[in-house]
């Protein structure tokens, strides 16, 4: 082991443990460092935790790199059946990812590698929470607070994401310092979110969403997802009429199978954009709900108009 480590580490953290192997082992010798490495971690007289974290992003690169899902399969085997062979003492092993992990593996036809597995998606935080978390950031920083002002982020934000809670604060914490004050306000919450969080400085925080999706998706589902989010902002909900319309809207263009739109919604669902609610899925996040209404402000005819004036052009000629 302290060969291996010596040899193929590239990094150390010391503040979280944290091991980032080098790039450069060949194809046969990554079994054999990894069966050692799962070995050494049943002999350490505990149980071990093993978090392998942005697996789906790794497993897709890995696909983009070699053309085809064979390595994919090989690596995804390979895991299932180290963590077996060794019985009760195999660690406990935590796949973590922004993008999920069984939608991408029943996209490209192996969705029994990992049928050993039991997902389990984290969701937002909910209100005490949030607001116990911004009453402890402004302690941090010895910040004075008026009011309920963590219950006027979270009711601005409309669900609790951690990182929009801490953006929200941070924003408000700069706000406040610029207007020469110590003090958080309550009115300060609307400027903030306005002028902040939608305004230039928020961009950088949300343009990893669109990273993310790029990621995530294929270039024909990412285009839909385009649309549906362009829907969903601008016209309130994406309903289930919406789907028929684009549907037809992109089957010529792209030749568009009916799961490439299932796709692209549960990446949107599973990424917390959307959720399914009574008449079609809405954005649950304001903020996110805003940006993209923001984004796509000159989106204004829905898909239904959109595809009537397209027959209306095609009865025509």
């Amino acid at each position: 082991m302290k060969l291996w480590l010596t040899d193929s580490v590239e990094e150390i953290s010391a503040s979280q443990f944290r091991l980032r192997v080098r790039a450069g082992l060949d194809a046969g010798s990554w079994h054999r460092y990894g069966e050692q490495l799962l070995r050494d971690c049943t002999h350490q007289g505990k149980l071990a935790l093993l978090v392998i974290d942005e697996l789906p992003i790794f497993l897709k690169r890995m696909l983009q790199l070699e053309g085809n899902v064979t390595q994919i399969d090989a690596f995804l085997s390979w895991l299932r059946s180290m963590t077996q062979i060794f019985g009760e003492n195999s660690p406990v092993l935590i796949l973590s990812g922004r993008i999920g992990l069984v939608a991408f593996v029943r996209r490209i036809g192996i969705p029994d590698r990992i049928n050993h597995l039991d997902p389990f998606r984290v969701g937002p935080w909910d209100r005490n929470t949030s607001v116990a978390c911004f009453a402890r950031l402004a302690e941090c920083y010895q910040l004075p607070v008026e009011g309920d002002i963590g219950g006027a982020v979270y009711d601005a934000l409309g669900v609790g994401i951690p990182q929009h809670m801490q953006s929200f604060f941070a924003r408000l914490r700069e706000y406040a310092i610029m207007q020469g004050r110590q003090r958080l306000l309550v009115e300060d919450v609307r400027e903030a979110y306005v002028n902040a969080l939608l305004g230039p400085s928020g961009q950088s925080d949300l343009v990893h969403y669109e990273v993310r999706l790029k990621e995530a998706l294929d270039e024909k589902s990412y285009s839909l997802a385009m649309e549906i989010l362009a829907e969903a902002a601008v016209h309130g909900v994406f309903t289930p009429s919406g789907q028929r319309c684009l549907a037809v809207l992109y089957r010529e263009l792209v030749e568009v199978a009916p799961g490439h739109i299932a796709d692209a919604l549960e990446v949107l669902v599973h990424d917390g954009y959307l959720e399914a609610g009574k008449g079609g899925y809405c954005f649950p996040s304001h903020l996110l709900k805003d940006w993209s209404a923001a984004r796509f402000q000159g989106h204004r005819v829905s898909l239904e108009k959109r595809l009537a004036s397209v027959s209306v052009l095609e009865n025509s000629k």
